[in-house]
């Protein structure tokens, strides 16, 4: 068997199909054996958020030997990819979701969350999203209308929060660390190694993929919306940001005391670029790739429930 992980999210385990169909596997290696150019190790140091690549494992010991391939093949693709065989590679892993068993990482809570019935349609999308897009044009970023009522609120108090030193080699430098905590996580500055979900830690996770019920799940586990203060006990309280890609995913952001924003898209380094490779100075405005929606700023807390 054969099981390829999509390297697209940021706060959802990437969704993974696994194939039986021995012909199919044997055709499949054997094409990537023919392009070995196209493996590399990991996702590419500039990767950011949106479709990265995907990952391709034999689950046993003969099917890659065969082909004397390793036993973890990376593909970067979409706008990642190292060569247009790279991307018509991909397009035959996406293909192959039709006649796959479908499996995350996920628990049963949420599994109703697990996939998306146009999942193979959204990865071919994305496939070529950087031959149609031109990173500069944010003119498609959307302001949700919680963000809004946020943002236009005028403060009732002026919070204290605490601003911590970028520190990306404490996330990037372990590989139990970076492949177990993702945006969440980073934004809280709490390594659980669950690859934590809003929600999760009081017990109402978030039921769809909206501002609003993100939203909710954070407050749940004890976050706090700008301006509503947390009293000096409560420290650290880091200010973060909130970003969604509609029905899919969501997306966490933490202010650093240089003046940046930095984040960590699910498995993958800590960076503080977006995705056009430009230091954050604000996450409303930034490159987001397919997070268009801004849902609003946030305090973490020391006594925030995260699992």
């Amino acid at each position: 068997m054969l099981k390829i992980t999509a390297d697209l999210y940021s706060g959802r385990a990437n969704p993974e199909w696994i194939i039986s169909d021995e012909q199919e596997i044997r055709a499949t290696l054997r094409e990537i054996a023919n392009n070995a150019s196209v493996i590399a190790k990991s996702a590419p140091a500039n990767a950011g958020l949106g479709l990265r690549g995907f990952l391709v494992e034999p689950l046993n010991d003969e099917v890659g030997r065969n082909y004397n391939l390793p036993e973890s093949i990376y593909l970067a693709a979409g706008q990642y990819a190292t060569s247009s065989k790279a991307n018509a590679i991909a397009e035959r892993l996406v293909g192959l979701i039709n006649s796959a068993e479908i499996t995350t990482r996920m628990t049963p809570e949420e599994e109703a969350l697990s996939l998306d019935e146009d999942l193979q349609g959204f990865l071919q999308e994305q496939l070529y999203v950087g031959e149609r897009l031109t990173l500069l044009d944010t003119e498609g970023l959307e302001l949700s209308p919680e963000a809004v009522e946020i943002s236009l609120e005028t403060p009732k108090a002026a919070c204290q929060y605490e601003l911590g030193a970028y520190n990306p080699n404490f996330w990037n430098n372990n590989a139990t660390i970076l492949r177990n905590n993702n945006c969440y996580n980073y934004a809280s500055n709490k390594r659980t190694d669950t690859f934590a979900q809003p929600g999760r830690g009081c017990g109402s996770m978030y039921r769809s993929l909206t501002c609003a019920e993100v939203t909710r799940a954070s407050l749940c586990d004890g976050l706090h919306v700008r301006y509503n203060c947390f009293p000096a006990s409560e420290a650290p309280r880091y200010l973060v940001a909130l970003v969604i890609a509609p029905g899919r995913d969501f997306h966490w952001y933490r202010l650093n005391k240089e003046g940046f924003w930095s984040h960590k898209p699910g498995s993958t380094p800590v960076r503080n670029v977006d995705n056009s490779n430009r230091v954050i100075t604000n996450p409303q405005t930034c490159n987001r790739g397919i997070y268009t929606q801004f849902c609003g700023y946030f305090y973490t807390c020391k006594s925030q429930k995260i699992r």
